[in-house]
């Protein structure tokens, strides 16, 4: 049947219908007939092909995939809800299980801090995780910004997969530095961990020595005049008895020209008596002496000793307020791949939606492949 027949068989039914057929019948399908091209492409779908289970596969394992990743997070949190019950289990978050990741600070505490006393002494630490496609050269620039910041480089590592930099800076330049830091990198291949402990016990440790050692040199020093005035006392009370008997033997002396025999034979007894009680006195004067030397050099030792621990204990003070203005830090650079990259940008786990593009590619496969051309149709 010829494309012609197919119209005139279409216009009768029409006409039939209508019960009546146009007058310009004829026109209309020579005018028709002459717009419609004599050969065509037509495309058919024959059976189905045998791989139509493809697409359906890969979803399903994509849903697998995303199921068992959902899973994992919530059993993560299950796990630190357990440790945040109180109850310290196998894994506790104590500054030991973060020292791979968290710059340590000092800790010390002795009882409760009042809350009177509300003073801040905060050490601050730093530490970043950076990944990226080139460990060297981003190791060289983080450098550079740390020591612009007027930073110092305490450590620095890097090979062709990692890299480590540990540093000081002010506290000062802290916020500085995370900004430049973060913009080495794109966003989300950058994490950072900035943690904070008040050093007030240690502060308050420290005045209280301070205040008990300069009490203690306040009491030596004290000690050290009262031995020394003690001392003065003494001596001033024996020669004043040497000036005393001294002026008894000059007086007897004097007498001594003008009396009688008997007379002088006392008087020689009295001028023997009284240097013997010189002697004494002057015995008396050495023992002071020495026992006064020996408190003067055991005073003097304590009192150097204690100017010597109230130094200390200033200088630990200075170490204090100089390691508060300061941020221990450190950078931690880890090499990236481009898969790796591509896992962090895409929400979900990297293989469901490398499942879901095989899906998507099979199923248009399938519809391709399933899909034939021809040349014209054939009407006779």
């Amino acid at each position: 049947m010829n494309k012609y027949k197919i119209i005139q068989n279409k216009f009768k039914s029409w006409g039939r219908g209508e019960r009546e057929v146009p007058s310009n019948n004829e026109v209309l399908k020579r005018e028709i007939l002459s717009r419609v091209p004599i050969n065509f492409d037509r495309t058919v779908s024959p059976k189905r092909g045998p791989f139509i289970w493809l697409p359906f596969a890969f979803t399903a394992l994509a849903v697998i995939v995303l199921l068992v990743n959902i899973g994992g997070y919530f059993n993560n949190i299950g796990k630190q809800s357990t440790i945040q019950t109180g109850i310290q289990t196998e894994f506790s978050p104590t500054v030991d299980n973060y020292k791979s990741t968290v710059s340590t600070i000092p800790y010390y505490r002795e009882g409760e801090l009042p809350i009177s006393d509300k003073r801040e002494f905060l050490k601050v630490g730093y530490n970043a995780t950076l990944r990226t496609r080139n460990v060297t050269d981003l190791r060289t620039r983080a450098e550079i910004i740390i020591r612009n910041l007027g930073g110092r480089i305490d450590y620095s590592s890097s090979g062709e997969k990692n890299g480590y930099i540990n540093f000081v800076i002010p506290k000062n330049n802290l916020e500085s530095l995370k900004i430049g830091i973060k913009d080495l990198v794109w966003a989300k291949l950058y994490n950072e961990q900035v943690n904070s402990q008040n050093l007030l016990p240690e502060k308050q440790m420290i005045e209280e020595n301070q205040k008990q050692t300069e009490t203690k040199l306040n009491n030596s020093q004290k000690e050290r005049a009262q031995i020394i005035g003690d001392h003065n006392k003494n001596i001033s009370f024996y020669e004043g008895q040497i000036i005393v008997k001294n002026t008894e033997i000059n007086t007897l002396n004097m007498e001594y020209q003008y009396a009688n025999v008997w007379r002088r034979s006392e008087i020689i007894n009295i001028i023997n008596q009284l240097r013997v009680e010189i002697n004494t006195i002057q015995s008396e004067i050495a023992n002071e002496n020495k026992n006064y030397q020996e408190k003067m050099n055991w005073i003097n030792s304590q009192i150097k000793n204690t100017q010597e621990n109230l130094r200390a204990v200033k200088l630990q003070d200075a170490n204090l307020l100089d390691n508060v203005a300061t941020v221990n830090g450190s950078i931690s650079l880890n090499w990236i791949s481009l898969w790796g990259i591509a896992d962090v940008y895409l929400p979900g786990p990297l293989l469901a939606w490398i499942f879901f593009l095989a899906a998507f590619i099979t199923f248009f496969w399938y519809r391709y492949s399933t899909r034939v051309s021809y040349d014209s149709f054939d009407f006779s």
